[in-house]
């Protein structure tokens, strides 16, 4: 009885090890549809400014100085909660969310407006430019 108890316990345990390479083949296998998914909606675009670059790396991003927002710029010259980028079909639009100084897009003022690539986009004294992300550039 004993050595049928034992074989029942190392098939348990194969059994076992090969649920758990299933769960970290599945596990993997997602991240990349994810990854792949995401890289067509948002475009693996960031923000460069000197010296510094924000990848966005989700479909809303608010930005301005408060510490709850997901790019800071820690500046008087920019709102606590400046401007929000968002993301559709690959997209990206800004939209100003009750700032003091506004938002500049290639000099122009804008409540609103859609981004393209190399847009330079001014909020206070920061001027930052979005791009298509570089291999090795992420910060």
């Amino acid at each position: 009885m004993s050595t049928f108890n034992v074989m029942l316990s190392a098939i348990a345990i194969i059994m076992l090890d090969i649920c758990v390479l299933v769960l970290i083949f599945s596990a993997y296998r997602e991240r990349h549809t994810g990854k792949k998914r995401w890289s067509k909606i948002g475009g693996d675009m960031e923000l460069v400014e000197p010296g510094k670059t924000y990848p966005l790396e989700c479909d809303e991003i608010i930005i301005g100085r408060h510490a709850s927002a997901d790019i800071r710029l820690m500046d008087m010259s920019v709102s606590r909660y400046h401007a929000l980028l968002t993301v559709c079909n690959g997209v990206w639009t800004i939209k100003d969310i009750g700032s003091k100084s506004g938002i500049y897009i290639n000099g122009s003022r804008v409540k609103q407006a859609r981004l393209c690539e190399n847009d330079i986009i001014k909020l206070g004294k920061y001027k930052l430019t979005i791009r298509k992300r570089r291999n090795g550039n992420n910060v």
